[in-house]
């Protein structure tokens, strides 16, 4: 039973070990576009800083792949799915066929269609070349440098740019705060000053409108100019503005899309034979576009593929359950976890159905919230924990977490902020 991923990412190359971790029969072939082998995408930003060599970053050399009997083609582009034949071809014209497809695509980052955007010294970050590219660009022109966006990777990668020696580091964030979807405004407001204090401001409602040319060299960004018309000097930018799934395989081959590619409870498309993880799945309506995610759907998809075609019995293939979303940032001295629910609604703040506790600690430099979904017909003696941020400390990570979707009485909650 050959399996055929295409892909070589976190979703990817997991799939590939399960599959050889549950049965020695199936022969993985994996097919990445990028000339590199696995490396760690959340850890860009230290190779921006230079905190990382870009060989420290990677998970497997050429020996885990060898070891585990897995063949793997970098730089080798799947550009076609022809679902009859069940082969696919290469951007250099091989073909290759499979009993079971993995897409595994990914995604890619988002670019606006901002004026100026498309000039040098503005630039994304998803690849290693992105990084090399953000770093080198930061030693040329340290006077400054901006991030547009203020989600996780936009603020670790703000840090890692003034860390690499550029003087002046902005982060524009067009909502009224930072992280909007994991903290709320008193976690943001805390978080904003600790940027501050690392010399990186932070300016929030702001919409960028153009990026303004150099006059000497027309086709190099040097300032930004918000639609609130103020202007910043900004010889790197970071567009930061969230990724795209990239589904444009799958669409060309007749699977089902909307904004990734359709998935049931076991990660197979609209294709029985095609399976899609990772960044490009949705599941549910909902593509997540987070480690935990893929790390999640990949056992789920390699034990169908092997169910499917009796390599394991039908039983061990496990259908796949929402995940339950996580965010950590570790920035500097910054501690931040955000689990589930954290942030309400205005629907969900009106609705009678969620209470909110919640402590900072003297000097601002630790915050906690925790948000309780009542029971049944609103019943407040059978509260679960929906949500929580824990902002400055770990100290109760393990047990919030151990808490989530869980029954958590107010004594419980009353405990972890008295602590």
């Amino acid at each position: 039973m050959h399996v055929v991923i295409v892909g070589n990412g976190i979703a990817g190359v997991n799939v590939a070990a399960a599959l050889r971790n549950a049965s020695p029969e199936a022969d993985v072939e994996i097919f990445a576009s990028e000339t590199h082998p696995l490396y760690s995408r959340v850890r860009l930003p230290e190779v921006i800083s230079g905190a990382s060599a870009p060989e420290a970053i990677t998970f497997y050399k050429d020996e885990w792949y060898e070891k585990r009997g897995i063949r793997v083609s970098l730089g080798s582009s799947v550009v076609s799915v022809d679902r009859a034949a069940r082969t696919v071809r290469l951007a250099d014209g091989r073909t290759a066929g499979y009993d079971r497809l993995v897409l595994a695509t990914g995604a890619s980052s988002n670019r606006p269609p901002i004026p100026g955007s498309d000039a040098r010294g503005v630039h994304t970050l998803r690849t290693l070349e992105d990084a090399l590219e953000i770093r080198a660009g930061v030693a040329a022109n340290p006077g400054s440098a901006s991030v547009i966006g203020g989600g996780l990777l936009g603020l670790e990668a703000a840090r890692a740019m003034k860390d690499a020696g550029a003087r002046e580091v902005r982060v524009f964030e067009i909502f009224p705060r930072l992280l909007p979807r994991q903290l709320d405004s008193a976690g943001a407001s805390l978080l904003s000053a600790r940027f501050a204090a690392m010399g990186i401001e932070v300016v929030c409602s702001a919409e960028t409108e153009s990026f303004i040319p150099d006059s000497d060299d027309p086709l190099r960004a040097f300032a930004i100019r918000l639609k609130d018309g103020r202007v910043f000097p900004s010889a790197t930018t970071l567009l930061s503005m969230g990724v795209r799934p990239n589904v444009a395989l799958a669409k060309e081959a007749g699977l089902e899309v909307n904004r990734g590619i359709v998935v049931d409870e076991f990660m197979r498309t609209s294709d029985g034979a095609i399976y899609a993880v990772g960044d490009c799945a949705e599941f549910k309506g909902i593509v997540w576009g987070i480690i935990p995610a893929a790390l999640e759907q990949a056992p789920v998809a390699a034990r169908a593929i092997l169910a499917s075609t009796s390599l394991i019995a039908p039983e061990l293939a496990v259908p796949y359950a929402q995940t339950v979303p996580k965010t950590a940032l570790k920035v500097g001295d910054v501690e931040l976890t955000s689990l589930g629910k954290a942030v309400l609604s205005a629907d969900e703040e009106s609705s009678g159905r969620y209470e909110e506790r919640s402590r900072v600690w003297e000097g601002g430099r630790r915050y906690e919230k925790y948000v309780l979904e009542k029971g049944e017909g609103g019943d407040a003696s059978e509260p679960v924990l929906a949500g929580a941020i824990l902002y400055g400390s770990k100290a109760h990570q393990a047990q919030a977490q151990s808490l989530m979707g869980k029954p958590a009485d107010a004594e419980t909650i009353a405990s972890l902020l008295a602590d």
